[in-house]
């Protein structure tokens, strides 16, 4: 892919981190971990762009969400999460019962 020079102004304390992962060896050079930046902040937004219009659309038919059923399905996870985090831990406490 072709590439273009550019010159641009950032934070001091992200450039030393930047610079940071390239003496790390976590990227080759600072262009490289720019432009790993750029592409996953282009990334994020097409996947909220696909969000919204998935949300858009799921309203159009079924109405918009409110505050209210958010919070209730909010809830709702929390309480299937502790269901399934006491099932694993009584499964993980008879398994080691098992063992003993």
């Amino acid at each position: 892919m072709p590439k273009q020079r550019v010159t641009i102004t950032i934070e001091l304390d992200l450039l030393e981190e930047a610079q940071a992962a390239v003496s790390n060896g976590r990227c080759r050079s600072l262009s490289q971990w720019i432009g790993e930046a750029v592409a996953d902040q282009l990334d994020k937004e097409r996947r909220l762009a696909l969000l919204d219009e998935l949300i858009s659309e799921y309203e159009a038919e079924h109405g918009v969400i409110t505050a209210e059923a958010m919070e209730e399905r909010i809830r709702k996870d929390k309480e299937a999460a502790a269901a399934i985090r006491a099932s694993a831990q009584a499964r993980m406490a008879a398994l080691q019962g098992e063992r003993a």
